[in-house]
C-alpha cells in the first residue's frame, strides 16, 4: 500500500505583512491614497484641503474611519463629523494631527494635534488632544465634546510622531520644542499627561525678531521612530538665531534668510520602555547648508531617507532654489553620517515635501503643486538601487499634492509576513516569514498549547504538526538588524477524511490474453464508509492527485496489465487522501465439461474446459481410446477435441465413433498437477 497525504491550499490574507490601519491616505488638494488592493491606487473621495499636515486611520482590515487636516475632521462618508470643527492643529503645521487608537477600547481614538502661526509662531497654542468615540453619530463617530482640545503642552514645535511602547500595550506620542522632547504614554488606562521630558541637541531657538513669518521656519520638519522603536529621527528646516535678524527691517530680506541659512538632521537613541530620548547624532547641521523636512526609514529599517533642500537667498522672492536631495542612510553602518548617499537630487519644482512609508513597501515624496508623487521604488536596496522617480505615482484629475503626506503610528508600518498556509490535519506545516530584512532570531508560538513543548520554536523556517482540526492564531516575534516587531497570521487545520483498513491486493480470474474483469468498489467500500466522502479510482498517481481521467466505471475495469497498481482518492470538502493498492489476475482451476456433440447445432462440438485456452498458454491435452490407444493431442494454438482422430493408428481425421474416452491435461505450470478424467463423445 501506497500512502500520500495532500491538501488544498487556500487563499489567506494577501496583506498579513502589516497592519491596515494606513490603508487609506488623504492630502494635499482633495488626493488620496487607496492601498487595500496591495498596491497604490489613486482615489478622489477626499475633501482635505491642506497645504501640510494630515492623519488618516481605518481600521485594521482596511475600513475607513475617518481623516483631519488638525482642524476639521471627516468621517468615512467624507462628511464633517457634527462635533468634528474647530480642532488646535492647523493644515499648515508639518504634522497637524496624528491619530493613536486607545488600547483594549475599540471604538476610540485620540486625536492629538499641533498648530501653527504663520505670522507670530509663538501665538501658537501647542499640543492638545480630542477624542474620537466611533459608536457616536450612527457608528460613523464624533469627538466627545468632554474631550475635545485637550491642552498637554502650551507651545511646541510642528512636530509630531507615535511609536508602539515595548510591551505592545501602549503607545508612546512624541513631540519636540527647542532641545527637549515630550513623550506622552497611552495605555489602556488613559492617557498619562505627564511626559517624559528628554534635554537633547541641538537647541533650536523660537526666533523672537518682530519680523513676521521668520521664527516658523526652525519650528518645521517631520520627525519619526523606526518600527523596532529604539531610533528617532528630527528634522528641523532651519535653526536661525534672533541675532542674526537685528538689523534687519524688510520681510523679504528675512524670511529669505530664515529659509536659506540652512538646517539640521539628528538622529537618536529612543527607548520605548521609557521614553527617553538620548544619544544624538547629528547627520546634516547648519554648516552643510541644507533645509531638512521630510524623513522616513526604509521598510526593513536598514535605511534612513532625508528630503534635502539647498537655496540661495534673495532680495526677489523668499528663496530660490540651487537644488534638492534624497540622502540614505544605512543605520547599520560604524558611522552614520558618514554612510550619507544621494540617491537622487534635482531642480525641477519645489522640492520640499513630506517622504511616508506606505503599504506596498515604497517611500513616496509629496512636491509643492504637482499631479502626482515622486516615488522612492525600492527603499530596502542601498544606494541609487533604491530608484527614486520623479511623479511617477499619478494622482486623479483635478488632485494636487502639496507639501505633506498623512503621518501614522510607526507601528503600522512593519515590513514581514507570515508564510503559512491553511492544511488539513496529520500534514506537518512549514513557518517562514517573509521579508526583506536580515533576520537574526524569530520566536515563534503556534497557538497549539496541547503540543507541549513543541508549541514554540527558535527556529527561522519551523514546521509544527498540530494536535487536532481548528483555527489556530500563530504569532512570530521577529528581530532584524535594525526591528524587533511581533507579526500574527491565523490559519485552520482542516478535518482529514477518515480511512478504514484495506485489502492491500485484489486477486480475479483470468479470463484469457492475461486479461480478467474487477469490481474495484469492493476495495472502494471498505476503504470508506462516511457518506460525506466521495471515492475515486485512477490508473496514474499523478491523475488521482489532480483529480482529472478517473476510472469511469470502476465495478467492471478490465486490466492494463497482470499485476496493476491502482489509486484511490478518498476526499471531503477540504481534504483528500491518495492511496493505492494491486489488482492482479490469477490462474484459477480448470472447469471440464464431459460431454461432445460435435454434429454442427453450435453446442459442445469440441470438449470444453473453461479457463484454459489462453490462461494456461502451455497446456498439452491428450485423448485416449478405452484401450489406451493415444487418438488426439492438442495445446493452447489447437483448439478443442473435436471428435475426430489426429495421431496413432486411428489418424484418418473422420468422426470417431460414439463412446467414452480418457484424456490427460498437462497444465504445465509449476504446483499444479495433471487432470484427467473421462469424456463421452456422441
Amino acid at each position: 500500500m501506497k500512502y500520500i497525504l495532500y491538501f488544498f491550499v487556500f487563499v489567506c490574507s494577501a496583506f498579513a505583512k502589516a497592519q491596515l490601519e494606513s490603508s487609506f491616505w488623504y492630502f494635499g488638494i482633495n488626493a488620496g491614497i487607496d492601498f487595500n488592493t496591495g498596491s497604490a491606487v489613486a482615489i478622489n473621495d477626499g475633501q482635505l484641503i491642506t497645504g501640510e499636515g494630515c492623519a488618516t486611520i481605518s481600521d485594521e482590515f482596511g475600513n475607513l474611519l475617518f481623516y483631519t487636516d488638525g482642524s476639521l475632521v471627516y468621517d468615512a462618508a467624507h462628511i464633517v463629523m457634527p462635533n468634528g470643527t474647530g480642532l488646535k492643529g492647523n493644515s499648515s503645521s508639518t504634522s497637524s494631527a496624528i491619530i493613536v487608537p486607545l488600547p483594549g477600547t475599540p471604538n476610540l481614538y485620540y486625536v492629538f494635534t499641533v498648530d501653527t502661526d504663520d505670522l507670530v509662531y509663538r501665538n501658537t497654542e501647542g499640543l492638545h488632544y480630542s477624542i474620537v468615540d466611533m459608536s457616536l453619530n450612527g457608528g460613523t463617530g464624533d469627538i466627545d465634546p468632554l474631550n475635545k482640545n485637550i491642552n498637554l503642552l502650551p507651545i511646541t514645535s510642528e512636530k509630531l510622531t507615535a511609536i508602539s511602547n515595548d510591551t505592545g500595550d501602549g503607545f508612546w506620542i512624541i513631540s519636540q520644542f527647542q532641545d527637549l522632547f515630550y513623550s506622552f504614554e497611552l495605555t489602556a488606562s488613559g492617557l498619562s499627561t505627564s511626559p517624559v521630558i528628554s534635554q537633547v541637541a541641538p537647541f533650536v531657538e523660537l526666533i523672537t525678531s518682530p519680523i513676521t513669518n521668520v521664527d516658523v521656519a526652525a519650528m518645521r520638519g517631520y520627525i519619526k521612530v523606526n518600527a523596532r522603536g529604539n531610533r528617532l529621527v528630527a528634522a528641523h528646516f532651519s535653526n536661525n538665531t534672533t541675532a542674526e535678524f537685528a538689523g534687519i527691517t524688510d520681510i523679504l530680506t528675512a524670511r529669505s534668510a530664515a529659509y536659506a541659512n540652512g538646517g539640521e538632521l539628528y538622529l537618536y537613541d529612543f527607548d520605548n520602555a521609557t521614553g527617553v530620548v538620548s544619544n544624538p547624532q547629528p547627520l546634516l547641521t547648519r554648516q552643510d547648508g541644507g533645509s531638512i523636512y521630510g524623513v522616513e526609514f526604509s521598510g526593513n529599517g536598514q535605511f534612513l531617507y532625508a528630503e534635502v533642500d539647498y537655496m540661495n537667498a534673495s532680495t526677489t522672492q523668499i528663496f530660490e532654489l540651487i537644488r534638492g536631495e534624497i540622502v540614505q542612510y544605512d543605520l547599520t553602518a560604524s558611522n552614520i553620517a558618514t554612510s550619507a548617499t544621494v540617491i537622487h537630487q534635482d531642480n525641477i519644482t519645489p522640492f520640499r515635501g513630506a517622504l511616508q512609508l506606505g503599504l506596498d513597501n515604497k517611500i513616496y515624496h509629496s512636491r509643492f503643486q504637482q499631479n502626482a508623487l515622486s516615488v522612492i521604488n525600492n527603499p530596502d536596496d542601498a544606494g541609487t538601487n533604491a530608484t527614486y522617480t520623479f511623479n511617477s505615482f499619478p494622482l486623479t484629475q483635478n488632485t494636487t499634492a502639496w507639501y505633506g503626506l498623512p503621518i501614522f503610528v510607526q507601528s503600522f508600518l512593519l515590513n514581514g509576513e507570515i508564510e503559512a498556509l491553511d492544511h488539513c490535519f496529520g500534514e506537518e506545516q512549514s513557518f517562514s516569514i517573509n521579508s526583506s530584512a536580515n533576520l537574526v532570531s524569530v520566536v515563534w508560538d503556534f497557538g497549539d498549547a496541547a503540543s507541549g513543548a513543541a508549541n514554540s520554536s527558535n527556529e527561522l523556517n519551523p514546521f509544527h504538526l498540530f494536535s487536532a482540526p481548528g483555527v489556530y492564531t500563530i504569532s512570530a516575534t521577529v528581530e532584524t538588524l535594525v526591528q524587533v516587531f511581533t507579526i500574527t497570521k491565523t490559519i485552520e487545520v482542516l478535518e482529514q477524511v477518515a480511512i478504514n483498513s484495506f485489502p492491500p491486493l485484489l486477486e480475479v480470474c483470468e479470463e484469457g490474453f492475461d486479461k480478467a474483469v474487477f469490481d474495484l468498489t469492493e476495495i472502494g467500500g471498505i476503504i470508506s464508509t462516511n457518506n460525506n466522502q466521495t471515492i475515486r479510482f485512477y490508473e496514474l498517481e499523478v491523475d488521482a492527485l489532480e483529480d482529472q481521467n478517473s476510472i469511469l466505471n470502476p465495478s467492471n475495469y478490465t486490466n492494463l496489465f497482470p499485476t496493476q497498481e491502482i489509486f484511490v482518492r478518498v476526499s471531503n470538502p477540504n481534504c483528500f487522501q491518495i492511496y493505492s493498492f494491486l489488482i492482479q489476475i490469477k490462474n484459477c482451476p480448470v472447469e471440464v465439461f464431459n460431454v461432445v456433440t460435435p454434429n454442427g447445432d453450435g453446442l459442445n462440438d469440441t470438449f470444453i474446459v473453461s479457463g484454459l485456452y489462453n490462461i494456461y498458454a502451455n497446456h498439452k491435452m491428450y485423448i485416449f481410446s478405452r484401450y489406451g490407444q493415444k487418438i488426439w493431442e492438442g495445446d493452447n494454438n489447437s483448439g478443442g477435441w473435436d471428435g475426430t482422430s489426429n495421431s496413432g493408428l486411428f489418424h484418418s481425421r473422420e468422426k470417431l465413433p460414439t463412446g467414452t474416452y480418457f484424456y490427460v491435461l498437462e497444465l504445465n505450470e509449476p504446483n499444479i498437477n495433471p487432470k484427467s478424467g473421462y469424456v463421452y463423445l456422441r
